[in-house]
């Protein structure tokens, strides 16, 4: 037989004021989803109530509590038919509200939330505001998987938001992520799309950091993302700069054969600027791959 009372204080009480602190001590102390038991003296049950459970609230703290559900559970099961930045800022308001305090432990939003506001993140202002989050989560002590990393940094880059992928990944003790190789290259990717070379460059310095491995992929983004940089008179000899530390790192490099077709672009650029043994050399390479 369950008894479904509260666990309290066996002396006296100064106040009858102080009765709901004292029934709340170990609640207080726990976190919130976890619903403790333990064994009374009669061999019984006693349940520790979770602190959304109707007989632990006051009637207020259950219609709000009741009303809290109600919109999370409808936004979560709105269709998408287009984006609403209602929507995401909803989510994104409550999660930063329930880590604000990294000392509130009775404050403990679902790890799966923060996967459930990144599916909203639609525009790039919306990107903007996520380090903030992230920071708050960490201190809160929330987990970061992997899983949640990589949609992390594939929510900023699908919005064309690579320098806060950038900004997330040059910070590990703040934001505490643990990014992939696909990961890093699809920042590269999305930072030489807007011209942000110089930062696609250090964050490929980043990857070993990370122990991530580096890939064919990475400096065939950066060899091209060079190449083409009309607005730098040196970008050339940037491009062959990274192709000759590519071919002096080649054994540390996976997949080095994705990297082929910009190494023979840049040959034939090479050839068209007149440095004949640059291009000689990253020729020859290429034959190798």
């Amino acid at each position: 037989m369950l008894s479904r009372k509260l666990l309290t204080a066996t002396y006296p009480l100064a106040r009858p004021s102080n009765l709901r602190l004292q029934q709340c001590a170990f609640h207080a102390l726990r976190p919130s989803i976890v619903l403790f038991k333990a064994k009374n003296k009669k061999g019984g049950v006693v349940e520790l109530l979770d602190e959304n459970d109707p007989e632990f609230l006051d009637i207020e703290d259950v219609k709000a509590a009741e009303a809290s559900l109600a919109r999370e559970l409808s936004m979560e099961n709105t269709p998408d038919s287009g984006h609403n930045t209602n929507v995401f800022n909803s989510f994104y308001d409550v999660l930063v509200s329930e880590t604000r305090n990294p000392k509130e432990l009775h404050a403990m939003p679902k790890e799966t939330r923060l996967n459930n506001l990144l599916q909203h993140v639609k525009q790039p202002d919306e990107a903007d505001k996520l380090p903030k989050l992230v920071e708050q989560w960490r201190n809160k002590r929330l987990p970061i998987t992997p899983f949640t990393s990589s949609k992390l940094i594939q929510s900023v880059c699908e919005v064309g938001r690579g320098d806060i992928a950038y900004k997330l990944l040059g910070d590990r003790y703040r934001y505490g992520l643990f990014p992939s190789s696909g990961d890093f290259e699809k920042t590269i990717e999305t930072l030489c799309k807007a011209n942000e070379l110089d930062k696609a460059l250090v964050t490929l310095a980043m990857a070993p950091l990370y122990k991530s491995s580096l890939t064919g992929n990475m400096y065939a983004t950066l060899v091209d993302g060079f190449s083409e940089n009309v607005d730098d008179e040196n970008a050339i000899e940037k491009a062959a700069q990274i192709a000759e530390e590519f071919i002096k790192t080649t054994e540390k490099i996976e997949k080095k054969e994705n990297a082929k077709d910009a190494l023979t672009k840049l040959a034939d650029l090479l050839v068209k600027c007149g440095d004949e043994n640059r291009a000689q050399a990253v020729q020859s390479f290429v034959a190798t791959i």
